[in-house]
């Protein structure tokens, strides 16, 4: 995921897109993306002069570290939420006698508490948390039933339901809200910044708007494939590698291999 890529990645992605030796003439050759150049040229300058990883003070290291561990947590339980809800429609319309009610309450809820689908879990962390406490009101005082419903669906180990995981994701999306404004605290009381600088958030924020559209945009796009991929493949490289990273998935070494670029 973008937002998992760490200030040094970030860097290392853009760095080919402005540099007139490397792949500048690429992305200014792609109709698509040519016009966002700007906005990339401006989101590099931004985030080249933020600290890097290993100088990133305590306080704020250890908000992130918590940031990430909660995050992935919150994805986590999503995805078991919606496919949970799925598995269980599927379970009642295979009855004898198919329970085509029953099947559609927990369409209902599916929709319900994912309105956009499992793309939350690759939204912002503040979006994330506002998803999360929408679902506690939705689930406490607008449609109360759903409680019942989801308490009747085993999950895990008994007496664990459904609910249970619910309650557990409404829990992770408060606590990202809670170190998220932990964190722009924190950034509100560095020191004074060059005027017209960016804050790291703010950065960070921008970074990832400007390259998601580029992506966004090579979908479209009808340049040449080997094109598109100089541009795309990097991105998608390294967000592959952050998530691994921040799964627990790898060791070191992978971790330490340099974007590609």
């Amino acid at each position: 995921m973008l937002k998992h890529l760490n200030i040094d990645e970030m860097v290392a992605i853009l760095a080919p897109w402005v540099d007139e030796t490397k792949r500048k003439s690429v992305f200014l050759s792609i109709p698509e993306i040519a016009p966002l150049h700007g906005k990339v040229l401006k989101v590099y300058e931004a985030v080249i002069t933020l600290p890097q990883t290993k100088a990133t003070p305590t306080a704020l290291a250890s908000i992130l570290e918590e940031e990430t561990l909660v995050d992935a947590r919150h994805d986590h339980l999503a995805r078991a939420i919606s496919l949970s809800l799925d598995a269980r429609a599927e379970l009642y319309l295979a009855g004898h006698p198919p329970d085509f009610a029953r099947a559609a309450r927990a369409r209902d809820i599916s929709r319900k508490l994912f309105p956009t689908g499992l793309a939350i879990v690759n939204a912002s962390l503040l979006a994330e948390s506002g998803n999360t406490a929408r679902v506690a009101r939705l689930i406490r005082d607008e449609e109360p039933w759903m409680v019942e419903f989801l308490g009747e669906i085993p999950a895990g180990a008994p007496p664990h339901t459904l609910r249970d995981v619910v309650d557990a994701w409404i829990a992770a999306g408060a606590r990202l809200a809670e170190l998220e404004n932990a964190r722009t605290e924190l950034l509100a009381k560095e020191a004074a910044k060059p005027e017209g600088a960016l804050s790291p958030q703010a950065a960070r924020s921008l970074w990832l708007r400007v390259v998601t559209q580029v992506l966004s945009n090579l979908e479209l796009s009808e340049a040449p494939a080997e094109y598109i991929e100089a541009i795309r493949r990097p991105v998608m490289r390294a967000s592959e590698r952050a998530e691994r990273r921040y799964a627990g998935e790898t060791g070191g070494d992978e971790d330490d291999a340099p974007v590609d670029t």
